[in-house]
């Protein structure tokens, strides 16, 4: 794809034949953004850019785009070019749908497998799982193996194993028990003992008030249990061992959904905390796996 930053800051697609003099055409997984002073930002592989000018003696250099921030690219004894953050947002949006999801498949699968071993996909003799395009077919029609197998491999991908222990605490619980009407769940997470202002917001909204939140945050167990007849119920949880390092998890459950898990499924408060904690590693998943190539053939 090749694109040209218009003066007014908006992106202008054009023909490979627009290419000007001395810049070699991008390739078909790629995007390059014509920019002024002869300079161009080439993207290829999903998440690597370059900026570089169209002279052999100007030496290209790594820059990173960030979701929703803009970039400054300098330029010698002129302005920096800046691109929006819209400008930026289309141009990872345009790279990403053309680019495959990272990550590895045979180590996601593998791991699926030594929590789901059971099921059918698992269970054939030439183990044709390990075969991507296979597998992809095979849990088409399967939300569960979907998500637990994205969220595991972008997890894996990026060295996130906590994400695996929260995936099996999912699996556990079942998922489908997140999905049913009137099991609502809402996780905040913050470096401070109390929530930022929007969660706290949020809290009150869900009858909880900052003296009660308060009140949590100052014992010095965890989790922390407090039920509210109105909304549902709230845990505060702490993670991390040193106090530089530790970060605070406000889980709130419905009140058909903590019944659920406690009640019926007698699961414990951590893996309560776990299991809703990989619900919410699964949102993030599909809504990552959705911008990459391929994202059409995933059905939910």
């Amino acid at each position: 794809m090749l694109l040209e930053l218009m003066s007014n800051g908006t992106l202008a697609e054009l023909p490979p034949e627009n290419m000007p003099e001395g810049i070699s055409p991008p390739g078909d997984s790629s995007v390059m953004l014509l920019l002024p002073h002869n300079k161009y930002l080439l993207g290829q592989h999903g998440s690597e850019w370059v900026y570089a000018g169209g002279s052999p003696e100007t030496l290209p250099q790594n820059v990173f785009l960030y979701d929703s921030q803009s970039l400054s690219l300098l330029n010698d004894n002129a302005e920096p070019t800046i691109l929006n953050a819209g400008t930026v947002n289309t141009l990872r949006r345009e790279l990403l749908a053309m680019s495959e999801p990272p990550g590895n498949h045979t180590g996601a699968v593998l791991m699926l497998r030594t929590f789901m071993g059971k099921h059918p996909v698992f269970l054939s003799e030439n183990a044709e799982y390990l075969d991507e395009k296979i597998f992809a077919a095979s849990v088409r029609n399967n939300p569960t193996l979907i998500k637990a197998y994205w969220t595991l491999r972008f997890a894996m991908n990026r060295g996130e194993l906590e994400a695996v222990t929260r995936i099996k605490a999912w699996l556990k619980a079942d998922p489908d028990v997140f999905a049913r009407s009137g099991h609502e769940t809402r996780l905040w997470f913050s470096i401070l003992e109390m929530p930022d202002a929007e969660a706290v917001s949020e809290l009150e909204s869900l009858s909880f008030s900052v003296l009660e939140l308060k009140r949590m945050a100052a014992q010095n167990a965890s989790p922390v249990v407090v039920y509210n007849p109105v909304s549902g119920w709230l845990v505060l949880a702490r993670f991390g061992r040193k106090r530089d390092t530790m970060f605070f998890l406000w889980a709130y459950f419905s009140h058909d959904l903590w019944n659920e898990l406690r009640e019926r499924k007698k699961l414990s408060v951590n893996d309560i905390i776990l299991s809703s904690w990989g619900e919410h590693d699964t949102r993030q998943a599909m809504t990552e796996r959705a911008k990459y190539k391929g994202a059409d053939d995933i059905a939910e």
